[in-house]
């Protein structure tokens, strides 16, 4: 029967199912005569028959128990967290698992995970997550986000075993690597316990957040003492020596570069860099279609990563990030500091320098009044000739059940800034609705020269809604539906944008998608007016997955078609290989082609390379890596991954943990 596990003499240390929302988990803790369980996969340790049992896990869609059942069972000694888990399928020749690489996206297979919200803040940003699919993968989500160094990141153990009616995990997690409120001998903290079944598309959790993912409906591990005299600060150092040689001008170049990590306590830690290298990091593409507005790239730089949710505003981009980290391109040194002052207060502080050139400074600081009301503050400010900017923002949110408030106001000094913008909405979170209807204000001097803001000079309203579900049974897998009207004007009463887009998509069940949109009406005194369709296969499987996409109309009264292909396969189960394409007719014919190639020769260990193609770039590159472990990590670099065209340039970047 669901909820019944083969190891059915280990301790519920749950009590009486009344509710599955803020499940109660007691804390075991192993004395020093307990033999910790060997993480091999298996719960036939004798020491899971004194766990605490996490049992009846619930669909997310439809908060009722799912016909695989799953068992989790917890214990912790004083350095580490013990977690097992027996997933329970009924056809267990499905069980999916096909990505290898620590750290690689394991949505689409079959996983099991552990969430610890420590400081009990219901935020997910503040919550430290442990993902391990069915053949070992790992995965982690560390608070505030984390570099990929796993001295950085944290290193723990996990590892799985096929049983006849399913599969089980086990996890080794170190106090270690958990930020936790220091000085109290017992605490209860925020858990949570999730599994996807990939056969299905069905995750099921133990406490039931519902459809909209409210945190505040959490499980709580009880009367938990984490060690609180072990921990001894210590830097930790990351030195990079990277040689190489280039075509032209300098024939060859040493670069030495050095990272550093100073934890004063589990709640706070120090990064410094001197020196980084970026060169070597392959960053995003730009995409060459239409857009009004400047395009958006995210970043990838290491540096940049750590930390990055306790830095940014953390409200989303309702007027635009108010800091985008992409924008410091000239780094010759950099410190950061972030976590917690509080369990309820959160700090994120940023400085970069280069010399005789540039300063950025940026301090984010959050409080949180109760699970779902805070308030958060952004100072900001970038000193350089002629583009000294100030940045001051304050965005406070509340919620109470399904709806919610929220907003910015910011200010912007320095030369050619000082405009004011502000934004308010009001939220509806339904279980299968979410609605926002927002005003926005942005002056037309607004100028954050350390943000994304797309547009300023204009006021008005705008609204976003989504429909979306997920069916069990049937032919069709999901539906989406996304409409979003805009009606806003300039500063001085002239129109600006007065038009509305509409989305719709399916997924079958047989894993193939389709969908259509329209976008249309008038930006200024020019009519935009754009329809089209998209089809895919192997929505689930990135090793077997194609999409076209095709879109025409008009954008500025003129004539627009644009078409996308792109497929990405595995070949003799170690070659990943894609290919994206975008060719777009607007005043003459403008195409973009990426192609990325990677061949796993182990878990470690990679050749890989990219090449884009197109009216603007024309570049390729080809690298081998060994990393993704402790000790040195090794890259051997032909061609500059970021560079317009191909460069001839040869080097090798290697990074010690000391």
């Amino acid at each position: 029967a669901p909820g019944l596990s083969p190891r059915a003499d280990a301790q519920t240390n749950e009590l009486p199912i009344t509710s599955y929302v803020n499940r109660p988990l007691a804390a075991v803790r192993l004395t020093e005569t307990d033999t910790p369980p060997v993480i091999d996969g298996d719960l036939n340790d004798a020491v899971w028959k004194r766990a605490s049992k996490a049992h009846t896990f619930l669909d997310t869609q439809n908060s009722r128990p799912v016909a695989d059942q799953t068992e989790a069972y917890l214990l912790y000694d004083k350095t580490s967290i013990y977690v097992g888990f027996y997933c329970h399928e009924s056809q267990p020749d499905q069980i999916v698992a096909r990505e290898t690489v620590r750290d690689a996206d394991l949505g689409n297979d079959d996983t099991v995970r552990v969430i610890f919200d420590t400081f009990k803040t219901f935020k997910d940003n503040d919550s430290a997550t442990f993902v391990l699919n069915a053949i070992g993968t790992q995965r982690t989500f560390a608070p505030g986000g984390r570099a990929g160094k796993v001295e950085w990141q944290g290193d723990w153990n996990g590892a799985v075993k096929r049983v006849s009616d399913g599969w089980t995990a086990e996890m080794r997690i170190p106090w270690a690597i958990l930020p936790y409120p220091r000085g109290k001998k017992a605490l209860t903290m925020g858990i949570n316990l999730v599994r996807r079944q990939q056969r299905t598309k069905i995750t099921s959790q133990w406490s039931d957040l519902g459809p909209q993912g409210f945190q505040e409906r959490e499980g709580f591990w009880q009367d938990v003492e984490p060690p609180t005299q072990s921990w001894r600060p210590r830097p930790s150092f990351l030195p990079y020596f990277l040689p190489s040689a280039q075509q032209g001008g300098d024939r060859s170049q040493f670069r030495v570069g050095l990272d550093a990590r100073y934890q004063p306590s589990p709640e706070l830690t120090g990064v410094a860099t001197l020196n980084p290298d970026f060169a070597s990091v392959e960053g995003a593409v730009e995409s060459i279609g239409f857009t009004r507005s400047e395009r958006f790239v995210p970043e990838r730089r290491p540096f940049f990563l750590e930390g990055r949710d306790y830095i940014n505003l953390g409200q989303g981009y309702e007027i635009g990030p108010f800091f985008n980290s992409t924008r410091i391109q000239k780094v010759d040194t950099g410190v950061k500091f972030y976590g917690k002052l509080t369990p309820q207060t959160t700090v994120g502080m940023l400085g970069t320098f280069a010399l005789n050139q540039q300063a950025n400074f940026v301090t984010n600081l959050r409080r949180e009044f109760s699970p779902t009301s805070g308030v958060n503050l952004l100072l900001q400010q970038r000193l350089a000739p002629g583009e000294d900017n100030t940045v001051a923002a304050f965005a406070p949110y509340f919620r109470k059940g399904k709806w919610s408030l929220n907003g910015q106001i910011a200010q912007t000094l320095g030369p050619g800034a000082g405009g004011l913008a502000y934004t308010g909405a009001l939220n509806l979170e339904d279980k299968n609705l979410f609605t926002t209807t927002r005003f926005f204000r942005v002056g037309s001097t607004f100028v954050d020269r350390l943000g994304y803001i797309p547009f300023n000079d204009f006021k008005g309203f705008t609204n976003y809604t989504n429909w979306a579900t997920e069916w069990r049974h049937g032919f069709f897998r999901t539906f989406n539906f996304e409409f979003s009207p805009q009606w806003d004007w300039h500063m001085d009463g002239r129109p600006f944008r007065r038009r509305a887009s509409a989305n719709i998509d399916f997924e079958t069940r047989s894993d193939y998608g389709f969908g259509f949109f329209v976008d249309g009406g008038k930006f200024d005194d020019s009519t935009d007016f754009t329809y089209g369709l998209h089809l895919n296969g192997g929505v689930s499987n990135r090793f077997r997955q194609w999409r076209l996409s095709l879109s025409t109309g008009q954008q500025a009264d003129l004539p627009y078609t644009s078409f996308g292909p792109s497929v990405s396969i595995r070949l003799f189960k170690h070659l990943d290989v894609s290919l994206g394409s975008f060719v777009e007719n607007y005043q003459g014919i403008s195409q973009q082609h990426i192609l990325t190639f990677n061949y796993e020769l182990s878990k470690y260990k990679a050749f890989g390379g990219r090449a884009v193609l197109g009216s603007e770039t024309n570049n390729f590159y080809v690298s081998y890596r060994n990393s993704g472990h402790t000790g040195t990590d090794t890259y051997f670099i032909i061609g500059d991954p970021n560079a317009r065209r191909f460069v001839k340039r040869v080097m090798m970047k290697m990074v010690f943990a000391i």
